[in-house]
């Protein structure tokens, strides 16, 4: 049951899942943030169904294929940081509302500073973290400070990922940090422009 459960938590906690949950919320809280459905769907495409396609080419690229669970992973971050920079450049050129500016720019510091961190130091900083607690301040910093208990969600991934042994409370803290600073930077950043 314990083995289920974590499972559970994983799979709803990877970066897509989390990210269509937050569009969702910000949407129904504010649309003006999209600036109508159009930028709503262009958002979930870009950080929801392209990062999560990962799941289905895997089982077709032979080069990943092979790989495994290993490989998986690995097609997973290439597409999660695909869809951040398409998502970035397409609201960058089709002059999207600041606050889809926003996410898609923090999304990309996030996956980026992972990215940099964990192939630099070889660290292998906790991507499941990192896609939580981002997108948690992003909720705060829409909805405001009285949300503050959303960053209580990285409790069970914590749990999870440290039961299921795929990471120590280390490389979870030091995932957690790195979306929230990528995060807080890119809010610091558009509140000066």
């Amino acid at each position: 049951m314990k083995n289920k459960v974590c499972k559970f938590i994983s799979v709803i906690s990877v970066a897509p899942i989390i990210s269509l949950f937050v569009l969702t919320a910000i949407y129904l809280h504010d649309r003006s943030v999209f600036g109508g459905v159009l930028w709503y769907g262009i958002s979930i495409m870009f950080l929801t169904i392209l990062p999560i396609s990962a799941y289905l080419l895997e089982h077709i690229l032979p080069a990943y294929k092979t790989q495994g669970r290993k490989g998986e992973r690995k097609l997973a971050f290439v597409m999660c940081i695909a869809g951040y920079v398409l998502g970035t450049i397409a609201g960058l050129l089709f002059h999207a509302p600041q606050g889809i500016q926003l996410l898609f720019v923090s999304y990309l510091v996030s996956g980026g500073l992972l990215a940099l961190i964990n192939s630099l130091i070889k660290f292998k900083a906790s991507g499941h973290a990192c896609g939580v607690a981002g997108p948690c301040v992003a909720l705060i910093y829409f909805f405001g400070i009285k949300t503050w208990y959303v960053i209580l969600l990285l409790i069970p991934v914590f749990w999870a990922r440290i039961a299921m042994g795929r990471h120590t409370f280390k490389e979870l803290i030091s995932g957690a940090a790195i979306g929230m600073t990528g995060t807080l930077l890119t809010i610091l950043l558009f509140m000066h422009l």
